[in-house]
């Protein structure tokens, strides 16, 4: 049985408070056709409604929002794997450590989509392969700028 619902349940936004692989389909501007890139610096907002992501300014992504908002995420989490659906809209860049725009998806639904009979019982794990004290730097300046 497929669940949806309008919004991020809590243990959802737990689950996307940083530091989780997820993917983000795109209508890529010049094919028409979805694209799909991995991204890590999300942050869903408290009441389920938005989640923020942090993409270097020269990411494809950026240019296929603003010309198609239609957006969704697909993340495991919570015991099973969900695609959330929704309009996103870009911000300007902003300068930081590293020249960044934030992705903000307005949450339109949240779906289960794990198959029939399946249940996660290990979450996906990755690890930062550059300069660790440039990661630490990186992430507090994101997870700041994903919060206002």
């Amino acid at each position: 049985m497929v669940i949806s619902a309008k919004q991020l349940s809590s243990d959802l936004v737990t689950s996307l408070q940083g530091e989780k692989i997820v993917t983000m389909v795109t209508i890529d501007v010049n094919t028409g056709l979805p694209k799909i890139s991995a991204v890590s610096w999300v942050l869903a907002s408290q009441d389920g409604t938005k989640v923020k992501i942090a993409l270097g300014h020269k990411a494809s992504s950026i240019e296929n929002i603003r010309n198609n908002p239609n957006v969704v995420l697909n993340f495991i989490g919570a015991g099973s794997c969900y695609a959330v659906y929704g309009a996103a809209e870009v911000s300007g860049v902003i300068e930081k450590t590293m020249k960044l725009c934030v992705v903000t998806l307005h949450v339109h639904e949240v779906e289960d989509v794990i198959f029939y009979g399946g249940k996660v019982t290990v979450e996906p794990a990755y690890e930062k392969t550059y300069n660790p004290e440039l990661a630490k730097k990186l992430d507090t300046e994101v997870y700041e700028l994903l919060k206002d």
